[in-house]
């Protein structure tokens, strides 16, 4: 047999998935064939599972990991106090076993000794409650003092990054905030003070067990230790999962581990019941011990077996709060980046080192994404101080890859940057970025006001007051920004969501950008395709501000730009290819130069056909803002407006009940197995009733000195104890198993409609991290055999006990409410406080997400410390207030596990007194007191799964909200999925409703006097009594300033909206009036800002060959071609591996490949370089014959070729005609 070798290695943090038990060892064994030959290699394996414990450090687990972030002294004596008081509640619980030995050994006991026993349990409950209380607000402090300062420490790495790991990684923050350290939380906190009190009160029962007596602690040892040893075994399984991180099977081990603790619960009860009778008896039987020292050994022994089979739970929690933490830190202890924002070492950047010049010497770079691909190649150049630059290329060249070098947001492969005589790695980083301001081409705003968004700006920007904002906004691009500005409802102080995505026109956002980037004025402005979504009237007033603050400020500018009109002013022009520098010069230099510069000048008609909008015929202001953005948005959602959100919040208000018949309606297909599981949970807690009878008498008998008489009594209620346990075993194991299938049957429907629901919505809807329907599980399984178990285990033991003895029982029952009542109180508590933290921390989740997302932006701003400093705030009021509730709270939790041992004080009180007047015997008691204080403790199983229910609670909320949305215009859309049992039955009777297009298909678009009012602005029209007409066939433009609202008529046709007033026609038929989805398929839209999807494979109903054609249309196949992987190249997360240009043209050959009717383009073309944007014009023009063609544009250049243009102002259509007849106007 071949040595073991083992590798010596120790993992790095980026090996945190990796085994960690590795070493380098070489067992040489004997070769051995045979029948024999599995016995050498169990050996090596034995041997190398030897070697690992012996070498292991349990302090280094990934569980004990968890506690790395409390490194402080406070933290360290909360830990410490918290384990020295749940020992010490560990210990209370013997001894008031052995008091009720005592009780026993002399009942009735005397007025006097009874008063003195009351007093004992009285005083040791009490103590019980105050220790419980300490510990349990001591592990609540730690578990969310954990999960805050990993949240924290989670954002300020992540934030902290370099762009190249966002480039190949997409963590999802949101999750990972939310989630995995709730999981943490919960594996870290309360759970863990009661597990240590378990193992306390586990040593502590058995050293009075031996005390009281040995050889019947032996005994019941031998039986209870190996019903332990499942557990013991899944824990070691667990952690062999985790070494070598099969994570995914997880959820199925935990499954059958607690199926594994319920078999050890009967085993146990089966075996102590049995010794309970065939040890105890005897011993009793020849005056060894008192009955009383044998209840008191068999309730403690049985008792402590019961918290051995409660161990499950408990490892569930912390395994899976190892396996989170495991993940949290793969990205805490991600290697640390070479560009380090936090660090202040370097030298400090001021503005005469920019005013020397900046130089790439000799640079190349690759992308860690696509390391095989130089984006530049030796590159170069100077950018000289105080001048303007502009850069300009094909798309793919490298241009904006020179802005990201400058900021630093990335290192050169090889080659040297820089400013001055100092190279660009000897400064400090936040440094170097205050003096730059980037605008880029992929725009980003934050969610907040405008004002907000541009306070982003300068390094103190939250200090600058309205009227400085404004100032620097208006300064920067003159009345472009004043009427902007002022004609918003909410002027500066309007709000927009992230990205702007719900109120601003491209061309609005893009000038929100410039101003953010020039309010903190700075030394080297960079813009990147920064005027692409603005009309010709707004850019040239932006461009004239620009050359008027370059040229008093003495401010080094570099322009990126596809459009050569945009750089045409420019000292210098750089012209760059494949990553190299063609030519430089200024524009009259290159022109008479006639290379490639020429070439590019040639192809946009630069001079011959510079059309001119000079004469001001119409005026045209900019009042409406409301506009429908079709480029943040994916097609076929809908941002859900105020109104929405009421109806969610009304929803949000169902009882427990009612979410209880909601899964049960969804599990129709599974109610023979739902029938099955209530009925062995009724069985199942049936079983107290017979163990309350059966014990009674069994009590009565120890109590019975004869010898021989009441042996076969014994033994036959000892086989009764052995026939309930059997009943016990077929009753739990149907219930776990009838429930087990209908709660994966549910999980998957929920699912099923889930998806579908959130497809059907009109347009985005944003779903919360805290909809997962994995958590309805509890709300099945748990909620449904528990309630009806404990339901059963109550009422039953009220009624025997009433028939037994009511006089006892009557006083016991008025106890009872208040066992439930402390319990139920502290689940409604964690209910609501489960609600608050789930909001909260979810708001803070969205900003780190949100600035993860942004992460380019955030650090072009150099404002990490500052979204940091945020996300802490965000993150200090919910936890302020959970810690308010921790303190308080857990005094419930306290009294709810203590209220029970008050309790039995009143019941052997009155118990004993009633014996003692002779109104009962013994029997009778024995059978009153477990039938309704265990039936009520059965309660407990309830309380004990709080956190769990809260949680299933709140994620039923969440995903019922979202199945009672109702769409409005997506109603009647049919989607083609297999719908799962009932659990669709809400969207199987919805059709393609609606007459289907019956007439020829032809693409002739007709609107009829509409208007559009926005449900976020209802008293401002967005489109005022608009009619035209479309032929079949014909290329279309609709042309004006920004937000002219332009693209709410691609939205109304598109039925992203409908129209407040008037009709949608295509080919003669209202389109209201017809199924969205086959609407929809007749069209293909490409925005302005297209959303790509991660992926690689085309669609099932789409060729390679197709694919190919498409490409080679929009001037795309010869790139793909070019890439290592073809047309398998992963794209990345919204398209983040391509230029802008090349993201663009895919979302142009994904429109073409559908082979649509009806072709919408939204500023299709904005992003492409001009000799792109020429072949792009010619591919859609050969796609055009017989297609209707509409596109959105500000450039008359890109629709000259139109057969009819409409101008758009105010969401009114005021001039309409081809392209001489339409070019007298300005906007």
């Amino acid at each position: 047999m071949e040595p073991l070798m083992l590798s010596t290695e120790r993992p790095g943090p980026e090996d945190i998935h990796q085994s960690r038990w590795h070493r380098q060892v070489e067992i040489p064994l004997p070769a051995t064939d045979g029948p024999r030959a599995w016995k050498s290699d169990r050996s090596v394996a034995s041997c190398a599972f030897v070697h690992h414990i012996l070498g292991l450090n349990p302090f280094r687990s990934p569980y004990f990991n968890l506690y790395r972030p409390l490194n402080d002294m406070q933290s360290r004596l909360i830990i410490f106090s918290g384990m020295l008081f749940a020992i010490v509640a560990g210990i209370p619980l013997p001894i008031i076993g052995l008091i009720f030995g005592k009780i026993i050994n002399h009942f009735p006991p005397s007025e006097e000794e009874l008063r003195t026993r009351v007093a004992q349990l009285m005083g040791v409950a009490a103590a019980y409650f105050v220790v419980t209380w300490v510990w349990a607000v001591c592990w609540g402090v730690v578990g969310k003092r954990i999960s805050r300062r990993l949240r924290e420490a989670l954002v300020e790495r992540a934030l902290g990054m370099e762009l190249s790991f966002f480039d190949m990684e997409s963590p999802d923050m949101t999750s990972i905030l939310t989630e995995k350290t709730q999981m943490v939380q919960l594996g870290t906190s309360e759970k863990v003070g009661l597990f240590i009190q378990s193992m306390s009160y586990f040593v502590s029962a058995f050293t009075v067990g031996f005390i009281l007596d040995a050889r019947l602690t032996g005994v019941l040892l031998v039986a209870v230790i190996p019903a332990s040893s499942i557990s013991e075994s899944a824990i070691r399984t667990v952690q062999v999962v985790q070494a070598f991180d099969e994570s995914g099977r997880l959820a199925r081990r935990h499954f059958q581990f607690l199926h594994s603790a319920l078999r050890v619960g009967i085993r146990k009860s089966t075996v102590g019941a049995t010794m309970l009778g065939g040890e105890g008896k005897p011993q009793y039987a020849h005056q060894q011990r008192e009955a009383g020292t044998i209840y008191a050994v068999v309730f403690l022994i049985m008792d402590v077996s019961f918290v051995v089979g409660q161990f499950g739970p408990f490892i569930q929690s912390f395994t899976l709060a190892a396996s989170a933490g495991q993940s949290i830190f793969a990205l805490i202890d991600h290697s640390k980046s070479h560009i380090d924002v936090y660090s202040d070492d370097g030298e400090t950047m001021d503005n005469p080192t920019i005013s020397q010049g900046i130089s790439f010497q000799d640079v190349s770079f690759a992308y860690p994404a696509q390391p095989s691909i130089r984006v530049l190649d030796g590159l170069n150049v100077t950018f000289h101080a105080g001048k303007v630059t502009g850069i300009v290329g094909g798309s793919g060249s490298g241009k904006s890859t020179i802005a990201a070098l400058l900021l630093r947001l990335y290192d050169p492969t090889s080659g040297r940057i820089t400013f001055g005589r100092t190279e660009i790695r000897s400064f400090h980083v936040r440094s170097l970025r205050s003096k730059i301001s980037l605008v880029d081409q992929n725009l980003v705003l934050f969610s907040g006001t405008i004002l907000q968004n541009i306070r982003h700006g300068p390094p103190q920007g939250h200090g600058l007051s309205e009227s400085e904002i404004l100032k620097a906004c208006v300064s920067a691009a003159s009345d472009a920004y004043r009427d902007f500005l002022y004609g918003l409802t909410d002027g500066i102080h309007t709000t927009i969501g992230g990205s702007g995505n719900t109120q601003l026109s491209g061309g609005q956002k893009q000038r929100i950008c410039l101003a953010r980037a020039l309010v903190r004025n700075p030394s080297l402005l960079i813009l990147d395709e920064y005027t692409s979504a603005m009309d010709a009237n707004s850019e040239a007033l932006v461009l004239e501000a620009l050359k008027r603050g370059s040229s008093l400020s003495g401010r080094t500018t570099i322009i990126i730009a596809h459009r050569l009109a945009t750089v045409k002013d420019a000292h210098n022009i750089l012209v760059m290819k494949d990553g190299t520098l063609l030519e430089e010069g200024n524009h009259d230099t290159l022109i008479q130069a006639n290379g490639d510069y020429k070439a590019l000048v040639d192809a946009q008609n630069f001079n011959a056909t510079n059309i001119s909008m000079s004469s001001s015929t119409v005026s045209i202001s900019k009042t409406s803002t409301t506009k429908a953005l079709l480029a943040s948005t994916p097609r076929g959602f809908r941002t859900l407006s105020p109104q929405s959100e009421n109806i969610i919040s009304q929803h949000s208000q169902r009882s427990s009940a009612e979410l209880v018949k909601r899964c049960l309606s969804l599990s129709k297909p599974e109610r023979a197995f739902i029938c099955l599981g209530l009925f062995a949970s009724m069985a199942s807690r049936c079983i107290i009733i017979g163990e309350a009878l059966v014990s009674g008498n069994l009590v009565r008998n120890l109590n019975e000195r004869s010898e021989t008489e009441n042996f076969g009594k014994t033994n036959f209620l000892c086989l009764m104890f052995f026939v309930l346990s059997l009943i016990a075993l077929l009753a739990y194991s149907c219930s776990g198993a009838a429930f087990g299938v209908v709660s994966e049957a549910l999980i998957l429907r929920v699912r099923n409609v889930s998806l579908r629901t959130i497809l059907t919505q009109d347009m985005a809807w944003f779903s919360e991290p805290s909809r997962s329907p994995d958590a309805l599980i509890g709300l099945s399984g748990v909620i449904l055999g528990t309630t009806v178990s404990v339901t059963i285990s109550v009422v039953g033991g009220i009624i025997l006990s009433h028939i037994v003895a009511w006089k006892i029982a009557i006083v016991l029952l008025s106890a009872v409410p208040m066992m439930l009542f402390a319990g139920f109180l502290r689940l409604h508590v964690l209910s609501k406080a489960e609600q608050r933290h789930q909001t909260a921390y979810n708001e803070a989740a969205a900003l780190a997400s949100e600035a993860c997302v942004a992460i380019r932006t955030i650090a072009a701003l150099g404002r990490e410390r500052d979204v940091l400093k945020l996300y802490k705030e965000a993150v200090r009021g919910p936890y302020e207030r959970s810690l308010k509730f921790t303190v308080w709270g857990n005094a419930l939790l306290a009294f709810s596990l203590s209220i029970t041992y008050f309790v039995y004080s009143l019941a052997y009180l009155w118990g004993s007194k009633q014996v003692r007047n002779g109104t009962y015997g013994q029997l009778e008691f024995f059978i009153v007191l477990p039938a309704l204080l265990f039936s009520a403790q059965a309660a407990g199983q309830m309380i004990s799964l709080a956190p769990e229910l809260t949680q299933a609670q709140a994620a039923a909320q969440s995903v019922f909200n979202l199945h009672d949305q109702q769409p409005s215009i997506m109603a009647t859309t049919e989607l083609d999925s297999d719908s799962i049992g009932n659990g669709a039955e809400k969207y199987s009777t919805e059709t393609d409703s609606g007459t289907d297009f019956q007439l020829a298909k032809r693409g002739q678009i007709e609107f009829r006097g509409v208007g559009l009012h926005y449900e976020t602005r209802p008293d401002t029209a967005a489109l005022r009594n608009i009619s035209f007409s479309i032929k079949p066939g014909e290329f279309v433009a609709f042309i004006g300033r920004s937000g002219a609202e332009k693209s709410s008529a691609i939205s109304l046709l598109e039925r992203f909206f409908d129209p407040s007033s008037g009709s949608v026609y295509l080919d003669g038929q209202d389109i209201r009036s017809t199924s969205v989805r086959l609407l929809r398929a007749r069209l293909a839209l490409v925005e302005q800002n297209a959303h790509l999807f991660p992926g690689a494979q085309p669609g099932q109903d789409v060729s390679l060959d197709e694919v190919v054609a498409a490409c080679k249309m929009c001037g795309l196949h010869e790139f793909i071609s070019s890439l290592p992987e073809g047309y398998s190249t992963e794209c990345g997360l919204n398209g983040s591996q391509l230029s802008g240009g090349q993201h663009q043209r895919v979302a142009i050959a994904r429109a073409l490949v559908r082979d649509p009717e009806v072709l919408l383009l939204d500023e299709a073309t904005s992003q492409l370089d001009s000799q792109t944007e020429h072949e792009v014009r010619r591919a859609i023009a050969a796609a055009s014959p017989g297609r209707t063609t509409i596109m959105v544009a500000h450039r008359l250049a890109s629709v000259q070729h139109a057969d009819r243009i409409y101008v758009f102002d105010h969401g009114n259509i005021v001039e309409q005609g081809w392209l001489w007849a339409a070019s007298t106007l300005e906007w």
